[in-house]
């Protein structure tokens, strides 16, 4: 019968793992300024499409306007 043989986890999964299992101060800081850098760059992404999707949305209403219905 073959071993099954676990191999290591590699060094970063070790450090996630150790990082989700701390309970100090500074991970509740970090996730603070993650969860914050993630809302601003949301905010960016939205400011920069709602033009382009509310004039695409414009024309579609357009164009749909002057369809005649049957």
């Amino acid at each position: 019968m073959s071993e099954v043989v676990q191999k290591p986890a590699p060094r970063i999964f070790q450090r996630v793992k150790q990082w989700c299992a701390d309970t100090e101060g500074a991970v509740t800081v970090d996730w603070v300024v993650l969860t914050a850098t993630l809302a601003v760059i949301g905010g960016i992404v939205v400011s920069m499409t709602v033009d382009g999707t509310t004039d695409v949305g414009n024309q579609i209403g357009t164009v749909l306007a002057e369809k005649p219905v049957n």
